[in-house]
Formats: C-alpha cells, sequence, structure tokens
C-alpha cells in the first residue's frame, strides 16, 4: 500500500501545486481522498484513468477539498465507468452529492439519452462518524476526529491499514486530543501547517487575516508534537499555509519539534 500526494496546494491557486488531495494505491488500484482542483488531472498525470477510481473519501467540505469533485464524477463516467461512485464522508456528504447531481442533471440525461449507461453516474454515499472502523478491499479504515478546523462542525481523520501499512492523514486544523492513540505507530502521518510569519509576507502585512488563519490550522509546535508522541516512521507535510511557503523553512521549523523523517509534499510524490 503506498501514499500519493496528487495535489499539496492551498485554496490560492498557483501554477505550481494542485489542489488538496491525495490517493491510497493498493495491489493497482487508486483510492481517492478529497477531491480538490485539478484531482482528475493529478489521477491521470499519476499513471491511473478516472475511470476505475471507486472510492472518494472526504475529510470535510470546505470548498477547496472538493472543487474538482463534480469534474472528477462526470469525467469517471464519460471516460466509461459502468458502476457507481461510492463516497465516504462526515454528515453533509449526503446533501454535497445530492447539489452536485441536480447540478449536472441536464449533461447526464443528454448523455444518457446517447446510450451511456446510468449507473456509471450513480453515487453511493456513506456517512461516517468519529470511532467508525469499516473494511474496504482488504483495506481496513478508521476515522476519528482528529483535528479541530474552526466552524467546522464534520471533520475526519483517516487511518489506512494494509500490507503491513499504515498511513494517517489528519486533515486541516488543530489536532485534538484524539490525533496522538489514532496515529499512534503510523509509518506516514500527513498533516497541514500553518506559518502565520510567511502569510503577513505573502499577503502584505494583513496581520489580522494571518490571525484568522492560523487560528483554524495547525502550528508547526503542534504537528511536531504529535509526531513525536505518536512515534510516527515519516512526517509528511503538504497543503501549507501559505501555499507559497518555502519547503526548506517549514520542514527546518517542523525539525525543532520533530526529530524523525520529514517528507516536504510534492504534487505527485509517491511513498
Amino acid at each position: 500500500m503506498d501514499l500519493i500526494l496528487l495535489g499539496t496546494g492551498a485554496p490560492p491557486p498557483t501554477p505550481l501545486k494542485a489542489g488538496p488531495s491525495n490517493a491510497i494505491v493498493a495491489d493497482g488500484k487508486l483510492y481517492l481522498i478529497d477531491a480538490a482542483r485539478h484531482a482528475a488531472t493529478q489521477i491521470v498525470r499519476a499513471g491511473f484513468s478516472v475511470r476505475d477510481v471507486d472510492y472518494l473519501f472526504f475529510t470535510h467540505f470546505h470548498s477547496d477539498h472538493y472543487t474538482g469533485f463534480a469534474e472528477f464524477f462526470i469525467s469517471r463516467w464519460i471516460m466509461g465507468a459502468k458502476t457507481p461512485l461510492r463516497v465516504y464522508g462526515p454528515d453533509p456528504a449526503p446533501e454535497i452529492v445530492k447539489r452536485m447531481l441536480h447540478y449536472y442533471e441536464y449533461d447526464i440525461d443528454l448523455r444518457a439519452n446517447e446510450g451511456k449507461p446510468r449507473t456509471g453516474c450513480e453515487i453511493e454515499v456513506n456517512v461516517l462518524s468519529p470511532g467508525d472502523t469499516f473494511e474496504v478491499n482488504g483495506i481496513q479504515i478508521s476515522v476519528e476526529r482528529g483535528t479541530r478546523h474552526g466552524n467546522v462542525p464534520d471533520i475526519l481523520s483517516f487511518r489506512f491499514e494494509a500490507g503491513g501499512r499504515n498511513i494517517v492523514i489528519a486533515s486541516d486544523g488543530s489536532p485534538t486530543e484524539k490525533l496522538v492513540p489514532f496515529a499512534m505507530g503510523a509509518d506516514i502521518l500527513v498533516m497541514h501547517p500553518c506559518l502565520p510569519e510567511f502569510i503577513v509576507e505573502e499577503y502584505g502585512g494583513v496581520e489580522e487575516t494571518a490571525k484568522i488563519v492560523a487560528a483554524h490550522h495547525a502550528s508547526v509546535e503542534e504537528i511536531g508534537r504529535t509526531a513525536t508522541e505518536a512515534k510516527v516512521g515519516k512526517l509528511v507535510f503538504s497543503h501549507v499555509v501559505p501555499p507559497l511557503a518555502p519547503n526548506d523553512k517549514v520542514a527546518e521549523a517542523l525539525a525543532r519539534h520533530f526529530d524523525g523523517t520529514i517528507v516536504p509534499g510534492e504534487d505527485l510524490l509517491r511513498l
């Protein structure tokens, strides 16, 4: 089982990074975690077909984590998918899916009338709650409320276990007391750091904005402490706020709080 960082960017578009999406690869199949900006394109660039992606897991529904959902969904069908897409995520998932399907209803009807099987554009929604565990094709999956993220009431961390490996994707936000035990002993822990000093530098001295953004995300101290206490093998940082914070500066800041292996996240990096 491997992890692919499909996109490592943040909400502001940049020419260098796609939006924050990840993928688990097991037995040749790709499982998508969040469907951010350019997710479908990044799947193809990683060597897979969107047609063959049958599972999508959402950590939460801030727009930057699902701006690519509709494009991925309709591209999957256009490229030949004949089976429903299985979506897993927190409570807003059914409403998000319902509205997206309504948005594409006109196009779906046109294509179905030309003979494309409607089963390929059906979506099975599974609502997850903290503490849930389940299995998909031999992958053991656990979810927990591992982070708090501003006023987002429903946000999930995921742990994937297969082939002797454990990969934890914490999601946005500061760690809760649940994250250390949830990530304990993981081979890979993916977290999203915020460096307020670079927000001020990048956006021209907007200190108030920096304070608000920082309050919604994990500091390097929190991330380093979590990785240390959870005894993880590798700490991967991705979806950094602000998006153009230099990787070497982020790694340097994290290294002051975690003396293990730190991996800078780059689009399409496979671990």
